[in-house]
């Protein structure tokens, strides 16, 4: 099997059980568990380009190079579910950094797998969840992240504390 067909397909299997488990947490009603599960391990599971104490020293010294870090990182982790040709960074500061998500493919195949399955939850579930979770697992870098969310994708925010 070719290697984008692949990657296609291990996508889509993504996108369905993404869409599976929020549905059934919806159904549940613990989607407060949910994403506190969700903070929690990716919390864990966070590459260690940086131990800490290391960052929060770096953070002070030189803000824009931890800055540049955490985009760096947070945008090559993107690049897992998204196209490289839709993800747009902006530096304001060098506290401050925006990154612009553009036709957003995971929103595009999460609808298409919920229109599929009749699945009962919004497409743009899966974003409003990441708005709650995102912003938690930085926080114990210094980073405060706000997520808005648009139409066909959406917009980070992020500053160093």
């Amino acid at each position: 099997m070719p290697f984008e067909e692949k990657y296609d397909r291990l996508y889509d299997y993504f996108m369905q059980q993404t869409a599976i488990t929020l549905a059934l947490a919806k159904e549940l009603g613990v989607i407060d568990k949910y994403i506190d599960l969700s903070v929690d391990v990716q919390k864990k599971t966070l590459p260690g380009f940086l131990g800490m104490a290391a960052f929060k020293m770096l953070r002070t010294i030189a803000p824009g190079r931890a800055l540049n870090q955490i985009t760096d990182q947070f945008i090559y982790a993107m690049q897992r579910t998204h196209d490289l040709s839709n993800i747009e960074l902006t530096k304001i500061s060098d506290r401050e950094a925006e990154i612009r998500i553009n036709n957003c493919p995971a929103v595009k195949r999460f609808r298409e797998v919920v229109e599929k399955t009749g699945l009962d939850i919004d497409p743009g579930f899966m974003c409003e969840v990441e708005t709650r979770t995102l912003p938690e697992v930085v926080k114990d870098f210094g980073v405060d992240l706000v997520l808005d969310l648009e139409e066909n994708g959406c917009v980070f925010n992020a500053k160093l504390k």
